[in-house]
């Protein structure tokens, strides 16, 4: 509290306050000899303002107030230079506090301007990434696109190439393949054909046949001591006839009689087993071969070829499977990879 009389603000307890109603100064004991004041005296204790306004002769406010006489019986205070060491120490504490705050500050203010950076950044960064994202969708829907009308191309392609293989089978439907005549020179073909057709009990007269040949490559003459790995098989005989009919009948006559050699028809050498098949392409050709041997490996008793298409059979009884296609193929006799 403040002091009246040296107007100093003060923490000492030993204080005075005058009972006068319309003052209730204070006063500290420095400016006050509190030691003559007993208790019931600052009951109605009042300031020297007060007690000179009612003596005679008017206001004495303005004369000094005596020291105390005894003051040199009373304690000096050294209260003040320990407030001045204690709030000069908790300033140097406070400015201290103050620069390490503001160092924090600063440091915190350069992360969060680099943080802003890499923000900037990251932003331009995925704006690069949502315009190649964007990119790479269209691109994928034009590769999806381009991929259907690849399938659907390939899909024409083997229609097609269905069509070509009906068509040029049917240009065979009047041929057919006599395998197992072995091959000399100066060979009669028309004679050897005659002559097997009548083995079976047909008879093929010049007007029937249109044209003889023998297709694929010569096969060069093995030695009989060689060991026969199929390359001895001669090349096969094709011959066109005139009418559908003729063709049928000579299928019929092969068929009827399987066990034609060469040795039959007066071919000097090893006999070989002679067969008559319809003519076929080349993809029935090696998809009828296929279907042979996945036939056996699933214990299928019968694949056939008749008028240029192939069918295969359980056993007897059991209705005949058409094979058009690899596809189909593949769907009825799968091989253990498909499976």
């Amino acid at each position: 509290m403040k002091c009246a009389g040296c107007l100093k603000v003060t923490k000492n307890a030993s204080v005075i306050t005058c009972t006068s109603p319309k003052c209730e100064k204070t006063y500290c004991s420095y400016c006050i000899n509190l030691t003559s004041v007993t208790g019931e005296g600052k009951k109605c204790w009042k300031c020297p303002e007060c007690s000179a306004s009612k003596k005679k002769g008017g206001d004495n406010t303005q004369t000094p107030i005596r020291p105390n006489p005894d003051s040199q019986n009373v304690t000096m205070r050294k209260k003040d230079v320990s407030d001045c060491q204690t709030s000069e120490a908790e300033i140097r504490e406070l400015t201290a506090v103050i620069a390490r705050l503001t160092s924090e500050f600063s440091t915190l203010k350069t992360k969060l301007e680099e943080v802003t950076h890499s923000l900037c950044h990251c932003d331009e960064r995925m704006d690069e990434l949502v315009r190649g994202m964007s990119a790479n969708e269209n691109r994928l829907t034009k590769l999806e696109k381009r991929d259907q009308e690849i399938i659907n191309l390939h899909a024409s392609v083997a229609h097609l190439q269905n069509e070509l293989n009906i068509q040029a089978q049917q240009g065979l439907r009047n041929e057919i393949e006599i395998v197992g005549i072995p091959e000399g020179n100066n060979e009669n073909l028309e004679h050897i054909v005659k002559v097997a057709a009548q083995k079976v009990g047909a008879q093929l007269e010049d007007v029937d046949v249109d044209w003889i040949t023998c297709v694929g490559p010569r096969r060069l003459a093995v030695p009989p001591n060689v060991p026969d790995g199929g390359s001895r098989m001669p090349r096969p005989i094709v011959v066109r006839l005139l009418r559908r009919s003729k063709r049928d009948q000579l299928l019929k006559a092969f068929k009827s009689r399987k066990t034609l050699t060469s040795a039959d028809l007066g071919i000097i050498g090893s006999p070989i087993k002679i067969f008559c098949n319809e003519r076929l392409t080349k993809e029935n050709r090696l998809l009828f071969r296929e279907a042979r041997a996945r036939a056996k490996t699933h214990d299928y008793a019968f694949c056939w070829c008749n008028q240029g298409a192939i069918y295969i059979r359980k056993r007897e009884g059991k209705t005949a499977t058409l094979i058009r296609s690899k596809h189909d193929l593949d769907r009825h006799l799968p091989t253990k990879e498909d499976i």
